[in-house]
């Protein structure tokens, strides 16, 4: 396949659908789901191989949330738009990210495998209340993607996978880019 073996070819799709995904949800464009789930099923994969547990458990958060999303995003109009995140938005995204945290940090252990490295767990957690914040098209969500992203840019290159890592930096740019975006759109 000139010169890609599989896992390349699977890593190089995962990358070019997770950018166009996050390039389409800067510009508030339901399209993301459908590309952003070829993406995230690619990662659980990738993730699991690389005994990276808690990011293969957010990329199936992702997946989950992103039938979610891509349902909501295309049967609501007025509830749909824009906006600041309320207190009770808040409280459940924090509620989600440390319910992840706790699964992350304790189900490996009750099921007897090794611990799960603590920037897996911390990155995971935060993507997880992330991802729930822009289901709903709260703006802040962008912040919690700038962190997260940081930390899987990490991830990533420690594991070996720089073309992964590579993309969240750029999903950190894109982060900003669409921040900015939707504080116009409010």
């Amino acid at each position: 396949m000139l010169g890609v073996d599989v896992e390349q070819g699977i890593e190089l799709l995962a990358t070019l659908t997770g950018l166009l995904s996050v390039w389409l949800a800067r510009r508030a464009h339901v399209g993301l789901y459908p590309i952003g789930l070829v993406s995230t099923v690619l990662l659980v994969g990738i993730s699991y191989r690389q005994a990276l547990y808690a990011h293969a458990g957010i990329n199936f958060w992702y997946s989950m949330m992103g039938l979610y999303g891509w349902w909501r995003w295309s049967t609501t109009r007025s509830e749909g738009r824009i906006g600041r995140a309320t207190a009770k938005a808040w409280w459940v995204a924090v509620i989600l990210m440390l319910t992840a945290w706790l699964v992350f940090t304790y189900v490996p252990v009750f099921l007897g495998l090794n611990p799960l490295k603590f920037l897996d767990v911390l990155s995971s957690s935060i993507a997880v209340g992330a991802m729930y914040l822009m289901s709903a098209r709260h703006t802040e969500h962008w912040l919690l993607w700038i962190l997260a992203n940081a930390l899987f840019t990490y991830l990533f290159f420690a594991a070996g996978h720089p073309l992964i890592a590579v993309q969240y930096l750029v999903f950190i740019l894109l982060a900003i880019w669409g921040w900015r975006s939707w504080l116009l759109k409010e």
